[in-house]
């Protein structure tokens, strides 16, 4: 959906660019490296922003992925890794590869993040990762306490 928006902004000569949000389970579909196929061969203003929370639905990424650098699965579409739990980064990231998008075509962003509970109803997300590895997220990469810390450092408030 997200290339077929950006094609529509190319098309109608709008200056503007589409975001398209996926997981990394998501970016082992078939219709994932179409539409980026489309998106390089057309220039077309997107940004894909990959949200690796290192679990696709019930398993971790080595185990569904061959290639865990998804920020580099666009082929020949550029790529970059940022953290995704730092608020900071994400704008300036965005707003960086928006601006790069309108002038070089798409781009991909890997958002490193993480997900504090299961997929879904079915998937409750204990039998894959330990407690301290949510209580260790939680302590050094909790994405309001980063922010908070920002604040606080930079007496913003």
């Amino acid at each position: 959906m997200g290339t077929g928006l950006a094609f529509a902004l190319k098309y109608r000569q709008q200056k503007n660019i589409a975001i398209a949000m996926y997981g990394d389970g998501a970016s082992n579909q078939g219709q994932f490296y179409e539409a980026m196929n489309m998106a390089g061969l057309w220039k077309l203003p997107i940004v894909y922003v990959c949200e690796n929370n290192l679990y696709g639905m019930g398993t971790s990424n080595e185990r569904h992925s061959h290639n865990t650098d998804y920020y580099a699965r666009g082929d020949k579409i550029p790529g970059f890794k940022i953290e995704g739990q730092n608020i900071l980064n994400v704008r300036e990231a965005i707003k960086w590869a928006g601006a790069w998008t309108l002038e070089n075509g798409p781009i991909c962003i890997e958002m490193s993040t993480y997900r504090y509970h299961g997929h879904s109803m079915s998937d409750p997300g204990t039998t894959y990762r330990s407690k301290d590895e949510i209580a260790a997220i939680r302590k050094y990469r909790d994405p309001i306490e980063i922010c908070r810390d920002i604040i606080l450092e930079n007496n913003w408030a």
